[in-house]
């Protein structure tokens, strides 16, 4: 007998996870025994093959994920969320479940941060994205920076990225220096 190639897509993403990053994951058993496979976040799993089909007794979420399970493929049927561990999916759901979603939350995009004064004293000021105005409580008045890895702030002199502009890479400055002391209007924090 083959195996169904959505079956073999989905082992082949399981195997290339660690325990760790799987954040949804079912088992043939229960108690998380038998075979198991990993349902990737954002993952939709309209059949989960002949080879799972029906075949589903416990799982496993992980990182505040939730699994839709559906009775029937292409998302029909009965459904149930999972927001847990579930040792056991109950005797009304064992053996019934034909395709899945995995869905998780956005984790926060990182913020560079903004000082009032030098060595990251005073009031803070997070910026995510684009910030074309630092407003009026803001306006010339930053002093040292902290940025967060794979991130970089540029900073300009003006308001709508106008005048002058500086770019910090990821670190702390404890000083933005004389030139650019209290001379911030608007900034760009961009992380990969």
């Amino acid at each position: 007998m083959s195996k169904h190639p959505l079956f073999c897509l989905l082992v082949a993403n399981a195997l290339t996870l660690s325990v760790a990053q799987a954040n949804c994951e079912v088992f043939e058993h229960i108690n998380y025994e038998g075979g198991r496979f990993s349902v990737l976040p954002g993952q939709n799993i309209p059949s989960v093959g002949p080879a799972w089909n029906d075949r589903i007794s416990s799982v496993k979420t992980s990182n505040s994920c939730r699994l839709i399970a559906f009775e029937h493929d292409n998302y029909e049927g009965d459904q149930r969320v999972f927001t847990g561990n579930t040792s056991s999916v109950g005797n009304l759901w064992n053996d019934q479940i034909s395709s899945l979603q995995c869905q998780c939350p956005t984790p926060p995009q990182p913020a560079c941060l903004m000082y009032e004064h030098i060595n990251f004293t005073g009031a803070v000021l997070p910026v995510r994205g684009n910030l074309n105005s630092v407003g009026p409580t803001w306006n010339d008045r930053v002093s040292s920076v902290r940025v967060p890895n794979n991130c970089q702030l540029t900073v300009y002199q003006h308001i709508d990225y106008d005048g002058d502009s500086r770019t910090f890479g990821p670190g702390a400055v404890a000083s933005v220096g004389n030139l650019w002391n209290d001379q911030i209007s608007s900034a760009v924090c961009s992380c990969r």
